[in-house]
Protein backbone atom coordinates (compact mmCIF):
# COMPACT_ATOMS: atom_id res chain seq x y z
CA UNK A 1 0.00 0.00 0.00
CA UNK A 2 1.50 3.32 -0.62
CA UNK A 3 2.33 6.28 1.49
CA UNK A 4 -0.99 8.30 0.18
CA UNK A 5 -3.49 5.53 1.10
CA UNK A 6 -1.10 4.90 4.00
CA UNK A 7 -1.52 8.80 5.24
CA UNK A 8 -5.59 8.79 3.82
CA UNK A 9 -6.29 6.15 6.30
CA UNK A 10 -4.37 7.65 9.15
CA UNK A 11 -7.23 10.51 8.80
CA UNK A 12 -10.36 8.47 9.60
CA UNK A 13 -11.84 8.55 13.28
CA UNK A 14 -11.18 5.16 15.43
CA UNK A 15 -14.03 2.41 14.79
CA UNK A 16 -14.82 4.20 11.47
CA UNK A 17 -13.60 3.05 7.94
CA UNK A 18 -14.32 1.91 4.38
CA UNK A 19 -17.02 1.29 1.58
CA UNK A 20 -17.35 -1.80 -1.11
CA UNK A 21 -18.20 -2.15 -4.27
CA UNK A 22 -20.51 -4.89 -4.72
CA UNK A 23 -24.56 -4.62 -5.39
CA UNK A 24 -25.83 -4.60 -1.86
CA UNK A 25 -29.32 -6.57 -0.49
CA UNK A 26 -32.24 -4.11 -0.17
CA UNK A 27 -33.75 -4.22 2.97
CA UNK A 28 -37.12 -6.26 3.22
CA UNK A 29 -39.35 -6.77 6.64
CA UNK A 30 -37.10 -8.55 8.98
CA UNK A 31 -38.17 -11.07 11.41
CA UNK A 32 -38.98 -8.99 14.46
CA UNK A 33 -36.68 -9.75 17.66
CA UNK A 34 -38.67 -6.79 19.72
CA UNK A 35 -41.81 -3.74 19.15
CA UNK A 36 -39.46 -1.66 18.74
CA UNK A 37 -40.84 1.72 16.58
CA UNK A 38 -40.07 1.41 13.22
CA UNK A 39 -38.94 5.27 12.73
CA UNK A 40 -39.64 5.96 9.19
CA UNK A 41 -37.72 8.97 7.22
CA UNK A 42 -35.53 9.41 10.29
CA UNK A 43 -32.84 11.80 9.09
CA UNK A 44 -29.32 11.93 11.28
CA UNK A 45 -30.15 15.82 11.50
CA UNK A 46 -32.88 14.61 13.81
CA UNK A 47 -30.43 13.07 16.56
CA UNK A 48 -27.33 14.24 15.27
CA UNK A 49 -25.38 16.06 18.60
CA UNK A 50 -25.68 20.20 18.61
CA UNK A 51 -21.62 19.88 18.58
CA UNK A 52 -21.12 17.57 15.58
CA UNK A 53 -23.74 19.15 13.97
CA UNK A 54 -22.16 22.75 13.75
CA UNK A 55 -18.59 20.85 13.07
CA UNK A 56 -19.83 19.11 10.66
CA UNK A 57 -21.24 22.51 8.52
CA UNK A 58 -17.82 23.86 9.61
CA UNK A 59 -15.79 21.68 8.02
CA UNK A 60 -18.14 20.81 5.09
CA UNK A 61 -17.76 24.37 3.94
CA UNK A 62 -14.04 24.28 4.05
CA UNK A 63 -12.37 25.07 0.64
CA UNK A 64 -11.65 21.50 -0.94
CA UNK A 65 -12.25 21.22 -4.60
CA UNK A 66 -14.56 19.00 -6.21
CA UNK A 67 -11.74 17.59 -8.21
CA UNK A 68 -9.77 17.29 -4.81
CA UNK A 69 -12.63 15.62 -3.12
CA UNK A 70 -13.13 13.23 -6.23
CA UNK A 71 -9.49 11.86 -6.37
CA UNK A 72 -9.96 11.65 -2.52
CA UNK A 73 -12.76 8.98 -3.24
CA UNK A 74 -11.25 7.28 -5.78
CA UNK A 75 -7.87 6.69 -3.55
CA UNK A 76 -10.13 5.70 -0.34
CA UNK A 77 -12.10 3.13 -2.87
CA UNK A 78 -8.63 1.44 -3.53
CA UNK A 79 -8.21 0.99 0.25
CA UNK A 80 -11.81 -0.42 0.70
CA UNK A 81 -11.27 -3.16 -1.71
CA UNK A 82 -7.92 -4.15 0.55
CA UNK A 83 -9.73 -4.18 3.44
CA UNK A 84 -13.03 -6.22 2.26
CA UNK A 85 -11.12 -8.89 0.90
CA UNK A 86 -8.84 -9.09 4.48
CA UNK A 87 -12.32 -9.39 5.87
CA UNK A 88 -13.49 -11.99 3.40
CA UNK A 89 -10.32 -13.50 4.01
CA UNK A 90 -10.11 -13.72 7.89
CA UNK A 91 -13.53 -13.15 9.31
CA UNK A 92 -16.99 -14.95 9.27
CA UNK A 93 -19.31 -13.00 7.00
CA UNK A 94 -22.74 -12.73 8.61
CA UNK A 95 -25.45 -14.29 5.95
CA UNK A 96 -29.36 -15.76 6.29
CA UNK A 97 -26.90 -18.93 6.46
CA UNK A 98 -24.37 -18.12 8.62
CA UNK A 99 -25.00 -16.78 12.20
CA UNK A 100 -28.85 -15.94 11.12
CA UNK A 101 -30.36 -14.38 13.98
CA UNK A 102 -27.27 -11.75 14.39
CA UNK A 103 -27.77 -11.46 10.61
CA UNK A 104 -31.52 -10.51 11.09
CA UNK A 105 -30.45 -8.45 13.88
CA UNK A 106 -28.71 -6.41 11.98
CA UNK A 107 -31.46 -5.92 9.65
CA UNK A 108 -33.69 -5.12 12.14
CA UNK A 109 -31.46 -2.13 13.46
CA UNK A 110 -31.31 -1.25 10.18
CA UNK A 111 -34.68 -1.07 9.00
CA UNK A 112 -35.63 0.96 12.33
CA UNK A 113 -33.03 3.44 11.72
CA UNK A 114 -34.97 3.46 7.89
CA UNK A 115 -31.57 2.83 6.20
CA UNK A 116 -31.94 1.67 1.96
CA UNK A 117 -28.96 -0.41 2.70
CA UNK A 118 -28.23 -3.27 4.73
CA UNK A 119 -24.82 -3.20 5.33
CA UNK A 120 -22.14 -6.35 5.14
CA UNK A 121 -21.42 -7.58 8.86
CA UNK A 122 -18.34 -9.81 9.81
CA UNK A 123 -17.27 -11.22 12.73
CA UNK A 124 -13.82 -11.13 13.66
CA UNK A 125 -11.92 -13.41 16.19
CA UNK A 126 -10.59 -11.01 18.52
CA UNK A 127 -9.70 -11.21 22.47
CA UNK A 128 -10.98 -7.36 22.65
CA UNK A 129 -14.87 -6.72 22.44
CA UNK A 130 -14.99 -4.07 19.71
CA UNK A 131 -17.35 -3.21 16.68
CA UNK A 132 -16.05 -0.45 14.22
CA UNK A 133 -17.46 0.42 10.53
CA UNK A 134 -15.98 0.78 7.36
CA UNK A 135 -18.03 3.33 4.73
CA UNK A 136 -16.01 5.94 3.32
CA UNK A 137 -18.08 6.91 0.51
CA UNK A 138 -20.42 8.59 2.77
CA UNK A 139 -24.14 7.79 3.28
CA UNK A 140 -26.17 4.70 2.19
CA UNK A 141 -24.69 4.46 -1.64
CA UNK A 142 -26.68 1.75 -3.62
CA UNK A 143 -24.03 0.04 -5.07
CA UNK A 144 -21.31 0.39 -2.53
CA UNK A 145 -22.62 -1.31 0.88
CA UNK A 146 -20.54 -0.51 3.97
CA UNK A 147 -19.27 -3.17 6.23
CA UNK A 148 -19.55 -3.48 10.34
CA UNK A 149 -17.29 -5.49 11.99
CA UNK A 150 -17.58 -6.92 15.52
CA UNK A 151 -15.54 -9.03 17.78
CA UNK A 152 -15.93 -12.32 19.27
CA UNK A 153 -15.80 -11.05 22.54
CA UNK A 154 -18.38 -8.23 21.76
CA UNK A 155 -20.73 -11.29 20.78
CA UNK A 156 -19.59 -13.52 23.89
CA UNK A 157 -20.02 -10.74 26.55
CA UNK A 158 -23.53 -8.99 25.27
CA UNK A 159 -26.56 -9.87 25.35
CA UNK A 160 -28.67 -9.94 22.20
CA UNK A 161 -30.10 -7.22 23.02
CA UNK A 162 -27.13 -5.37 23.50
CA UNK A 163 -25.32 -6.27 20.38
CA UNK A 164 -28.01 -4.86 18.23
CA UNK A 165 -27.63 -2.11 20.49
CA UNK A 166 -24.14 -1.54 19.68
CA UNK A 167 -24.49 -2.35 16.00
CA UNK A 168 -27.28 0.50 16.21
CA UNK A 169 -24.60 2.85 17.48
CA UNK A 170 -22.07 2.01 14.29
CA UNK A 171 -25.10 2.28 11.81
CA UNK A 172 -24.77 5.79 13.28
CA UNK A 173 -21.53 6.57 12.07
CA UNK A 174 -23.14 5.33 8.20
CA UNK A 175 -26.57 7.51 8.79
CA UNK A 176 -24.47 10.63 9.56
CA UNK A 177 -21.68 9.96 6.98
CA UNK A 178 -19.47 10.36 9.46
CA UNK A 179 -16.46 8.80 7.79
CA UNK A 180 -16.50 10.42 4.45
CA UNK A 181 -16.56 13.93 6.44
CA UNK A 182 -14.20 13.40 9.21
CA UNK A 183 -11.72 12.38 6.46
CA UNK A 184 -12.66 15.27 4.25
CA UNK A 185 -12.41 17.74 7.40
CA UNK A 186 -8.71 16.04 8.14
CA UNK A 187 -7.85 16.56 4.77
CA UNK A 188 -9.25 20.21 4.55
CA UNK A 189 -7.34 21.32 7.79
CA UNK A 190 -4.24 20.19 6.70
CA UNK A 191 -2.59 23.15 5.16
CA UNK A 192 -3.39 25.33 8.30
CA UNK A 193 -1.46 22.71 10.40
CA UNK A 194 1.89 24.47 9.53
CA UNK A 195 0.29 27.92 10.79
CA UNK A 196 1.13 29.28 14.73
CA UNK A 197 -1.63 29.09 16.43
CA UNK A 198 -4.57 28.40 13.37
CA UNK A 199 -3.05 25.03 13.16
CA UNK A 200 -3.66 23.71 16.77
CA UNK A 201 -6.86 25.35 16.63
CA UNK A 202 -8.04 23.33 13.52
CA UNK A 203 -6.64 20.12 15.09
CA UNK A 204 -8.40 20.74 18.20
CA UNK A 205 -11.81 21.31 16.19
CA UNK A 206 -10.94 18.27 14.50
CA UNK A 207 -10.48 16.11 18.18
CA UNK A 208 -13.42 17.37 19.13
CA UNK A 209 -15.88 16.53 16.15
CA UNK A 210 -14.38 12.77 16.21
CA UNK A 211 -15.64 12.86 20.18
CA UNK A 212 -19.21 14.68 19.26
CA UNK A 213 -19.61 12.10 16.44
CA UNK A 214 -19.67 9.08 19.03
CA UNK A 215 -22.43 11.00 21.30
CA UNK A 216 -24.41 11.11 17.97
CA UNK A 217 -24.03 7.58 17.61
CA UNK A 218 -24.89 6.31 21.00
CA UNK A 219 -28.13 8.09 20.09
CA UNK A 220 -28.32 6.44 17.40
CA UNK A 221 -27.98 2.97 19.48
CA UNK A 222 -30.55 4.25 21.61
CA UNK A 223 -33.13 5.00 18.75
CA UNK A 224 -32.40 1.18 17.96
CA UNK A 225 -33.32 -0.31 21.23
CA UNK A 226 -35.23 2.30 22.65
CA UNK A 227 -34.54 1.79 25.76
CA UNK A 228 -31.57 3.33 27.71
CA UNK A 229 -30.61 0.89 30.13
CA UNK A 230 -29.96 -2.13 27.35
CA UNK A 231 -27.76 0.52 25.86
CA UNK A 232 -26.17 1.76 29.39
CA UNK A 233 -25.83 -2.16 29.88
CA UNK A 234 -24.09 -2.33 26.56
CA UNK A 235 -21.21 0.47 27.75
CA UNK A 236 -21.12 -0.40 31.14
CA UNK A 237 -19.76 -3.97 29.79
CA UNK A 238 -17.47 -3.06 27.58
CA UNK A 239 -16.22 0.13 29.66
CA UNK A 240 -15.63 -3.07 32.84
CA UNK A 241 -14.35 -5.53 30.33
CA UNK A 242 -16.42 -8.42 31.89
CA UNK A 243 -19.50 -9.87 31.20
CA UNK A 244 -20.69 -10.58 35.32
CA UNK A 245 -23.62 -9.16 36.56
CA UNK A 246 -23.21 -5.33 36.79
CA UNK A 247 -25.45 -2.34 37.73
CA UNK A 248 -26.81 0.13 35.15
CA UNK A 249 -28.34 2.35 37.28
CA UNK A 250 -25.40 2.86 39.83
CA UNK A 251 -23.32 3.72 36.77
CA UNK A 252 -25.68 6.05 35.45
CA UNK A 253 -25.29 7.35 39.75
CA UNK A 254 -21.55 7.32 38.75
CA UNK A 255 -21.60 9.50 35.55
CA UNK A 256 -23.60 12.06 37.75
CA UNK A 257 -20.92 11.55 40.67
CA UNK A 258 -18.17 12.44 37.99
CA UNK A 259 -20.04 15.66 36.38
CA UNK A 260 -20.79 17.34 39.99
CA UNK A 261 -16.93 16.75 40.93
CA UNK A 262 -15.72 17.83 38.02
CA UNK A 263 -17.86 21.11 38.32
CA UNK A 264 -16.07 21.53 41.58
CA UNK A 265 -12.74 20.51 40.48
CA UNK A 266 -9.60 22.98 39.94
CA UNK A 267 -9.66 24.56 36.23
CA UNK A 268 -6.19 22.47 35.85
CA UNK A 269 -7.53 19.06 36.83
CA UNK A 270 -10.89 19.70 34.70
CA UNK A 271 -8.37 20.87 31.31
CA UNK A 272 -6.14 17.22 32.15
CA UNK A 273 -9.75 15.22 32.02
CA UNK A 274 -10.09 16.89 28.98
CA UNK A 275 -6.80 16.01 27.66
CA UNK A 276 -7.72 11.99 28.24
CA UNK A 277 -10.49 12.16 25.61
CA UNK A 278 -8.36 11.38 22.76
CA UNK A 279 -10.44 9.19 20.16
CA UNK A 280 -13.71 8.37 22.25
CA UNK A 281 -15.48 10.45 24.63
CA UNK A 282 -14.89 8.89 28.40
CA UNK A 283 -17.19 6.28 29.56
CA UNK A 284 -19.25 8.05 32.18
CA UNK A 285 -19.57 11.09 30.05
CA UNK A 286 -20.84 8.99 27.25
CA UNK A 287 -24.09 7.61 29.62
CA UNK A 288 -24.65 11.00 31.35
CA UNK A 289 -25.02 12.40 27.81
CA UNK A 290 -26.93 9.68 26.48
CA UNK A 291 -29.77 10.02 29.73
CA UNK A 292 -29.76 13.21 29.52
CA UNK A 293 -31.21 12.97 25.68
CA UNK A 294 -33.43 10.24 26.81
CA UNK A 295 -35.27 12.08 28.95
CA UNK A 296 -35.38 15.48 26.02
CA UNK A 297 -38.75 16.25 23.88
CA UNK A 298 -36.41 15.47 21.24
CA UNK A 299 -35.71 11.86 22.04
CA UNK A 300 -39.66 11.72 22.72
CA UNK A 301 -40.54 13.67 20.05
CA UNK A 302 -38.59 10.95 17.39
CA UNK A 303 -40.07 7.84 18.86
CA UNK A 304 -43.65 9.37 19.99
CA UNK A 305 -43.38 8.94 23.50
CA UNK A 306 -46.31 9.76 25.91
CA UNK A 307 -45.91 11.19 28.74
Amino acid sequence: MNKTLISLLLLLPSGIGGALSTTPPAITTPTRHNNNKILKGIDASQFRHPLDRDLTNFFSKAPLSNVATFAIKRSLSIVEQGVRLDLLSSSVKVSPNQLPELYESMKEAASILDMAVVPELYVQSSPQANAYTLALQGQEDNSKPAIVVVTSALLDRCTDAEVQAIIGHELGHLKCSHSLYLTLGGLASTPLRGLPLVGSQAEKLLQEWRLAAEYSCDRAALLVSQDVSIVAGAMLKLFAGTSRATNTEAFVDQSREYEQLLKDANPMVRASIRMQQRTHPLPVKRVGELENWFRSDEYKAIVNVEE
